[in-house]
């Protein structure tokens, strides 16, 4: 039988080894590689990014190179290869009087054959981020490895067969699911190794696979999904989920995963958007998670759930959204492989620790509205309440603002730059100072091939 100082320990010991894993800074997995959202029919739910249509491709940089390709088999003729540039400078002075700060400059550079009889096709990404300024005592941005050192990984190494829109890929690549993901909001990514089987168009959409490895962000090796979370074992995640969209308006989807002896999970969510008039749009969504441990239980005892729900209201331009999430007692959700679907996911926390209660308020404009081409902005305000952290509780609120301008396609050779600012204020009850992010992104993508 467990003793309760036992349990209470491994519970203590599985907290601090996720939060290590997976830092307090959250992902805003929404912002990752889009501008913020400013129409009801912009807003991609954490299902809805696991099942998103390839984006039509753009028109090449060099566009004389590609066609020296043409008279070859498509496998050689639709190559893709894309240069990603990334610079970006951070400065985190967090709650409990840490500081974090750095400048990085890498990004990667992105190969995808064509196809090979419409059957077999590969892939690889490579990446690096490197340090510009990384002053001694201030590591912990998540921009470098530790220590403010740079790294270079060949992220991803895959190859595909493709039959009536069912896709198969092998090793090195990206996942999109709910908790298992790229948490793309720093230099370069989490990418995975595993074997998936996806079908991502249709009304009815699946993906299922096995991943046995995880390389995390700022890591340049691949490490298995139990070392990953600080457990000396081999153990690999089995998922599955289903996505449903009878219409334009609406959709539903669950998902659920398991590590062996470690943590197993699901999430569902729905959605519906309508219009209301001809410039009004609405949009009301929903979402539960679910986590308990398993087998024998090696992080100590998990038995929680979260329930999310937003409304949304679009108009000119401009995008109101208004949320509420609860979380059980007995422990805080956790996301050690990626960032948290919450929709009270916020730079500097997640309000969904162990009782929390979470009110979310935000604004997001396009400025194109007003003839400010390529300007956009969203402020995001969430108060929590009730939470428990290591057994006391905790209020909390958190400011965050985001400015984005990608520079208008009539520019030419600059289209491709995106600068983003973003700025958060974090007070928590109990804490030695208020927490303060500060951020400034560079990026420029273009397509060579």
């Amino acid at each position: 039988m467990r003793s309760p100082q036992r349990g209470w320990l491994q519970f203590v010991m599985c907290g601090v080894a996720l939060l290590l894993c997976h830092p307090g800074s959250a992902a805003e997995r929404e912002l990752e590689k889009e501008s913020p959202p400013t129409t009801t029919e912009e807003i991609k739910t954490p299902l809805e990014r696991t099942f998103l249509a390839p984006t039509p491709r753009e028109e090449p940089r060099f566009p004389w190179l590609s066609q020296q390709l043409q008279k070859l088999p498509p496998f050689f003729a639709d190559t893709q290869l894309e240069a990603r540039f990334r610079t970006y400078y951070l400065r985190k002075d967090r709650t409990n009087e840490l500081l974090s700060e750095g400048w990085a400059l890498g990004g990667s550079l992105y190969y995808h054959s064509g196809w090979l009889k419409d059957t077999f096709a590969v892939e690889a990404e490579g990446f690096t981020s490197q340090g510009l300024y990384t002053p001694e005592g201030r590591g912990g941005t998540g921009l470098l490895a530790p220590g403010q050192k740079g790294y270079s990984v060949l992220g991803i190494g895959n190859a595909k067969l493709r039959y009536r829109g069912v896709v198969l890929t092998g090793y090195r690549q990206y996942l999109g699911l709910p908790f298992v993901n790229r948490n793309d909001s720093r230099m370069t990514p989490n990418t995975f190794e595993a074997l998936t089987l996806a079908k991502e168009d249709g009304r009815l959409r699946f993906s299922t696979g096995y991943i046995w490895k995880i390389k995390r962000r700022t890591a340049d090796e691949f490490v298995n999904m139990a070392k990953a979370v600080g457990i000396d074992a081999d153990r690999g995640l089995a998922y599955t989920s289903v996505y449903w969209r009878p219409s334009e308006e609406a959709h539903a989807g669950v998902s659920f995963g398991m590590v062996p002896d470690i943590l197993a999970g699901g999430y569902t969510e729905t959605g519906y958007t309508f219009a209301l008039g001809k410039d009004v749009s609405l949009r009301f969504d929903g979402q539960v998670e679910y986590q308990r441990s398993v087998g024998k239980e090696l992080l100590g005892r998990v038995d929680t759930w979260n329930l999310g729900l937003r409304g949304s209201a679009g108009w000119k331009g401009a995008l109101f959204r208004l949320g509420f999430s609860v979380t059980a007692d007995d422990s805080p959700i956790f996301s050690p492989y990626g960032s948290n679907p919450s929709y009270v996911d916020l730079m500097q926390r997640t309000f969904n620790q162990a009782g929390e209660k979470a009110l979310l308020l935000s604004l997001s404009y396009d400025f194109s509205e007003i003839g400010i081409e390529g300007l956009s902005a969203i402020a995001t305000f969430v108060e929590g309440w009730d939470g428990r952290v290591l057994g006391s509780r905790q209020d909390a609120r958190e400011v965050d603002l985001t400015i984005d301008y990608r520079i208008p396609k009539k520019f030419g050779l600059f289209e491709g730059f995106w600068l983003r600012l973003r700025g958060s204020w974090l007070d928590e009850e109990g804490a030695a100072q208020d927490g303060t992010d500060f951020r400034v992104i560079l990026r420029y993508d273009f397509l060579i091939l």
